[in-house]
């Protein structure tokens, strides 16, 4: 299970497609994408994107305060920001 990875060196190692990609996945994902392009590039679903980039991904994880758990919780908030804006960039690019 490793040998392909094994024979990869460097960062190229780190590059791991999905194997057998579905079809039906592929669908899905185009669906899913759709839907939050649909969402949040509307004039409400902007201004709310925005309130979302600014209370999350802008500020920091980590503060002289928090704690280890509340950093977690942060980085998790910020993460599903993330993946709504990496789903409008799929949507309006395409799946690969």
């Amino acid at each position: 299970m490793i040998e392909p990875f094994a024979e990869r060196g460097g960062w190229a190692a780190l590059d791991v497609d999905t194997p057998g990609r579905s079809k039906e996945d592929e669908a899905k994902g185009r669906e899913i994408a759709s839907r939050f392009h649909e969402c949040f590039r509307t004039e409400p679903g902007r201004f709310v994107l925005d309130r979302l980039i600014n209370i999350t991904i802008l500020r920091p994880t980590v503060t002289p305060e928090s704690t280890q758990f509340a950093s977690g919780i942060t980085e998790g908030r910020a993460d599903i920001v993330r993946q709504i804006m990496a789903n409008i960039e799929l949507a309006e690019r395409g799946i690969d």
